[in-house]
């Protein structure tokens, strides 16, 4: 019988450790990305989900939307996995590489499971000078779209690779 799982956490993180027979070691935590300039290229940071408590083949996808909302930075695609008792749960470890940030802002990590939201939450870009520059509030940039995105918009002709998805941990019991 399927029971559908929680999201038992979702993190950020700079790298991870990956030991034979062990789950990953996370490390560099962050919710927020402070850069000396923009635009950035970031070289790559991981978003690791963690699904417990459930049974049966489910599939997942994490977005992340633009600080206006409106646009999709990133995205991964449909991901699936099987849970097989609700004791083990799964570990699920993207990678986004060679992203470009335009613009300072709350982007909005968003993860999905059976193309259903479960859970939102924001990263910060600013710069690292941040007392000349104010990030507006999340109900601000939604009802302002930056002048700087639309000129980004025009300017690139190549969209920075997707995410790859690096591999999927069932933690041993």
């Amino acid at each position: 019988m399927q029971k559908t799982p929680s999201l038992q956490f979702s993190v950020m993180c700079l790298d991870l450790l990956e030991e034979e027979q062990r789950p990953p070691t996370l490390q560099y935590l962050f919710y927020e990305l402070p850069f000396p300039q923009l635009p950035f290229r970031m070289d790559k940071f991981h978003v690791i989900n963690a699904w417990a408590n459930g049974s049966g083949s489910f599939s997942q996808s994490v977005k992340i939307l633009d600080p206006t909302r409106t646009k999709t930075f990133v995205e991964t695609g449909e991901q699936t996995f099987s849970l097989e008792d609700t004791y083990t749960p799964q570990l699920m470890i993207n990678v986004f590489a060679e992203l470009e940030f335009q613009i300072e802002g709350h982007y909005w990590v968003q993860n999905y499971l059976n193309n259903q939201l479960v859970l939102e939450y924001p990263l910060t870009i600013r710069l690292l000078d941040s007392g000349k520059t104010q990030i507006q509030k999340p109900d601000q940039q939604a009802a302002q779209q930056p002048q700087s995105s639309q000129k980004t918009e025009q300017k690139s002709a190549v969209s920075p690779p997707g995410p790859t998805f690096i591999d999927e941990w069932n933690i041993p019991k």
